[in-house]
């Protein structure tokens, strides 16, 4: 998990606060003692306005005037100039520790208020687990004439890695509009008449920022989840960073089987809630957990109109069988760009694709253009991803998209029975 320099800046800025304290004090007291002062040496009326006045009264002689009080007067005048002569130019040199702590206190106040809605306000650890790192969403099946099918659970994705693959105006639009076909809804108070306004919003985003998970921590990871289902490395040593190293050398990223792990990878054991998963978007019913059957009810529902789908054969996301190259990308290589930077909202790509920002960089974080490789799967992972969707047989669509699907993020690939495959939309995927 990243860390924000909240405790220098914090300091910067209370540094600052003191030196401006100090000087108010210090003028403060200055104007009681000169009134106070000017207060003791009045005299109370014992006569007539000429024995009163000012220019009337004896006061000090010359020599008294230029010397004592002179001298006592220039004293205090040095101090005053040496204090503003130091303590401004001071307070000036801080202004900006100042002001990157209250940006710093701004962010920490966000994201706690965004923590607080995440726990209790909008219960979305209930779905998304405790700190984000994925869990389990209950979700109701209805046919096509919304009746009732049968009651799920279904892979609620890990959110600590949500900013490593979408930029904040993607996730501000997924918390807005919800995702169609799951259980997230859209919490938009301004777009989608939902619960919550735009500060809430971003103050969830901040707390997603707040607990982001670095590309190193995301990535090894990554590395344990395919190393344990490969038989490389015991449960019990997924956090061990040294443990998950050596496995790594081990793994063959050409291996087909890889490919196949990493495309579905969560669905052993729930990791990560399939975050890190292609088969979430790209095959429908791939979050649903159809077993064992006491996770379903009734036991007895028949799922398989819902359920067991060819991998990629399209869902939220279009469908990827059949071979993208070249009928969406010129090359593997182009392919394997496109999956790791992830589309940007009306920039084209491939073979007369045109983004619309669902499609997550996996491999390169949207957030720092200027960093490469900082994304939540490796390179060598995305190439073994990409290699095994390239080998998938062609297979009738899935895909819930409208015909317009490039508009929507999906697609309009359909399958004739003898394999040909025609795609009229981009071909994308969504969260």
């Amino acid at each position: 998990m990243e860390s924000h320099p909240v405790f220098g800046t914090v300091l910067a800025a209370s540094t600052v606060v003191t030196i401006g304290a100090v000087i108010a004090v210090l003028v403060g007291v200055g104007s009681i003692v000169f009134l106070i002062a000017n207060l003791r040496a009045g005299r109370p009326e014992v006569g007539s306005e000429i024995e009163l006045a000012p220019n009337r009264k004896r006061y000090l002689d010359d020599d008294q005037l230029e010397t004592v009080r002179l001298n006592r007067t220039l004293r205090w005048a040095l101090v005053l100039l040496i204090i503003s002569a130091v303590g401004l130019p001071l307070y000036w040199l801080n202004e900006p520790g100042r002001q990157s702590g209250a940006i710093a206190e701004y962010e920490r106040v966000f994201a706690t208020r965004g923590e607080e809605r995440y726990v209790e306000g909008s219960a979305c650890q209930d779905c998304h687990g405790p700190e984000a790192v994925g869990g389990l969403a209950p979700y109701t099946i209805t046919d096509a004439e919304n009746q009732f099918v049968a009651s799920v659970n279904w892979r609620a994705p890990a959110l600590n890695t949500a900013l490593l693959r979408f930029t904040r105006d993607e996730v501000r639009y997924i918390l807005n509009y919800g995702r169609p076909f799951s259980p997230m809804v859209g919490w938009g108070a301004e777009v989608n008449r939902g619960p919550l306004n735009e500060q809430q919003i971003d103050n969830l985003i901040d707390y997603l920022e707040e607990i982001r998970l670095s590309p190193e921590e995301a990535q090894q990871a990554a590395t344990a989840e395919l190393a344990i289902q490969l038989g490389l490395l015991d449960e019990a040593d997924r956090a061990d960073a040294d443990a998950v190293a050596a496995a790594e050398e081990e793994i063959d990223y050409d291996d087909p089987e890889v490919g196949r792990i990493l495309f579905n990878l969560g669905e052993e054991e729930n990791f990560a809630g399939g975050a890190y998963s292609c088969a979430r978007c790209h095959t429908r019913g791939w979050s649903i957990i159809s077993e064992p059957a006491d996770q379903v009810s009734p036991p007895d529902a028949d799922l398989s109109d819902y359920v067991g789908f060819p991998d990629g054969s399209g869902a939220l996301g279009p469908n990827l069988t059949g071979g993208l190259v070249p009928r969406q990308f010129a090359t593997p290589e182009e392919m394997v760009e496109f999956v790791s930077a992830g589309s940007a909202d009306g920039e084209p790509y491939g073979q007369n694709g045109i983004g619309s920002g669902r499609m997550p960089g996996l491999g390169d974080n949207p957030n720092t253009e200027e960093v490469e490789g900082d994304g939540m799967l490796t390179q060598e992972m995305i190439e073994a991803i990409v290699a095994y969707e390239l080998s998938l047989p062609a297979a009738e669509t899935t895909t819930n998209a409208p015909a317009d699907g490039a508009a929507a993020g999906g697609s309009s690939t359909t399958t004739a029975a003898d394999g040909a495959t025609t795609t009229t939309a981009a071909e994308e995927s969504a969260e």
